[in-house]
């Protein structure tokens, strides 16, 4: 299976891909498309504290440019994968809509890893994430 550029260096980065950390990528690229450069930029990652789901952590800080080194990423505990970015007393939160993360920790497998990883990548998002300002 031939995959895009973008997920084998995320591949690379993280060690494996699966489902979080390809949801992680796309959280932080909705954070740095809409504030631009990470300069300023903070981000405030929620998840469960363990694996698989704390795999979004490397997903924002692989596409964001907000990473623990620079110490403008955080972790917090919570039930759900969501990001909370802020930039210049601008604020955004991004998060599954209701009923994702139900699903993909159900059909979630290491065989199917790759193939999930890339529907994940591939899926619109306004059908899985819900995007609020403020």
């Amino acid at each position: 299976m031939e995959l895009p550029e973008e997920l084998v260096a995320l591949q690379r980065f993280h060690g494996h891909l699966g489902v979080y950390v390809t949801l992680g990528l796309r959280m932080g690229a909705i954070g740095k498309r809409r504030f631009g450069h990470y300069k300023g930029l903070r981000a405030t990652v929620r998840s469960q504290p363990e694996p698989p789901m704390r795999c979004v952590l490397d997903g924002v800080q692989f596409s964001s440019g907000c990473t623990m080194g620079k110490g403008n990423i955080a972790l917090e505990s919570g039930p759900e994968p969501e990001v909370a970015f802020e930039k210049e007393g601008r604020r955004l939160l991004v998060g599954l809509r209701p009923g994702w993360r139900e699903r993909i920790d159900r059909e979630m497998s290491k065989d199917k890893e790759i193939e999930q990883s890339l529907f994940y990548y591939e899926i619109s998002e306004p059908e899985v994430f819900e995007i609020r300002e403020g």
